[in-house]
């Protein structure tokens, strides 16, 4: 199974959306109680909060009890992300833009073949409305029964509910047919031994920007701290949304039935190191996890495997002869061979090597030789292709 978040927008009435609105405002308000006395007190253990603040704060705010147990729980939550993160503990203080939702204050139903939701108010009475989200997650919609959601105010205004969907994963029925290797970095943000390639200019070229204008807002000090954290979560968003489109279109490619080759990139910030300051904040800011990860669960949903291999040499070594050198790479993105003298594109070298390394582990389990998959990529590939 694979847990996702399914964002669906509301379609309210004007009464509905003001009656959410205020349960909104009084969760809000609870949370920012609940957290004063979780500061005062010292006590951040999510059952003993519980014993702590929950009679006063239904009392005091009117609030029904499952709404009250998912306050609770949140700043409970929170504070414990501070002390996991070893920061000094601070009041936290909430704002108004959402609630979580459990099983009780929630629940999912079809409508003449449409998905509704029923939501329960802090005045006692559940609103219901039809649901709105991208016609890939319908089916899925329709066939979950999920226990958790969280109610979001977006910044255009309006309500979206965000569902945690737990989606069973198809199991290959035979062994994959296609075997295809993937090799990340930070020019060529993708690059595909089935000729799959994304460039990576316009990510350093966004997250120049970004740096740039943050620069310039930290010289201002704390007169800009709400504008650096806009700014911040203006470029979280825009790397979600580009990543996400990158895994796409990768996932999107591959052939029924395939298996994805990813590098184990574990502790490679600690291993490369880079001179300039300029090339450090480039390097650091290289979501190479979060985009590995949105492939392999995309890729798992339409039935391919996915597994890892160690990435060193993939981009030094021969796919025709297996010559391991150093000078085998000319330049970030040219690769001839010393010893035999094939030519090809650095990265895509390094993609075929990544898909071979996985034949040589076993973890294809299609019988396949490594030579038998080097003849197979190169059926099409001229000996000598130049760049």
């Amino acid at each position: 199974m694979v847990e996702l978040t399914v964002v669906a927008k509301l379609d309210l009435s004007t009464q509905d959306k003001e009656r959410l609105e205020r349960t909104l405002e009084v969760f809000t308000a609870a949370c920012n109680a609940i957290s004063q006395v979780s500061f005062a007190e010292r006590c951040f253990h999510p059952v003993a909060l519980h014993h702590l603040t929950y009679q006063e704060t239904r009392q005091r705010l009117d609030l029904p009890a499952n709404y009250t147990a998912c306050a609770i729980r949140r700043v409970a939550k929170a504070y414990k992300i501070i002390k996991t993160q070893k920061q000094p503990v601070k009041p936290l203080t909430f704002k108004v833009q959402s609630l979580d939702l459990n099983a009780r204050l929630f629940r999912l139903f079809l409508k003449d073949d449409a998905v509704w939701v029923s939501i329960a108010a802090c005045d006692g009475k559940r609103i219901k409305c039809a649901v709105k989200a991208g016609q890939r997650y319908l089916p899925i919609l329709r066939a979950s029964k999920p226990t958790f959601a969280v109610l979001k105010r977006h910044r255009d205004g309006e309500l979206y509910l965000h569902i945690v969907v737990s989606v069973p994963v198809p199991e290959p029925s035979d062994s994959p047919q296609n075997i295809v290797g993937v090799d990340l970095g930070e020019i060529d943000l993708l690059v595909a031994s089935n000729g799959i390639k994304i460039s990576g200019v316009e990510s350093i070229e966004r997250r120049k920007r970004f740096r740039a204008r943050r620069r310039i807002l930290q010289r201002k000090g704390t007169r800009a701290k709400k504008a650096r954290t806009r700014l911040g979560d203006k470029e979280h968003r825009w790397a979600r949304t580009y990543l996400h489109t990158v895994s796409r279109r990768f996932v999107d490619s591959l052939p029924p039935n395939s298996l994805v080759v990813l590098e184990d990139l574990s502790d490679i910030r600690e291993r490369c190191k880079r001179g300039s300051a300029e090339q450090r904040a480039q390097f650091h800011t290289w979501a190479f996890r979060q985009l590995q990860w949105m492939i392999a669960y995309k890729a798992r949903l339409a039935g391919h495997q996915v597994v890892f291999v160690r990435p060193a040499y993939t981009s030094r070594t021969c796919p025709r002869c297996g010559h391991v050198s150093s000078s085998n790479r000319l330049s970030t993105r040219l690769f001839r061979c010393r010893q035999c003298g094939f030519q090809h594109n650095a990265n895509f070298v390094a993609a075929l090597n990544i898909a071979t390394r996985a034949v040589q582990a076993g973890l294809d389990g299609t019988g396949l030789s490594s030579t038998s998959l080097r003849l197979r990529e190169f059926n099409l590939l001229s000996a000598n292709c130049r760049l």
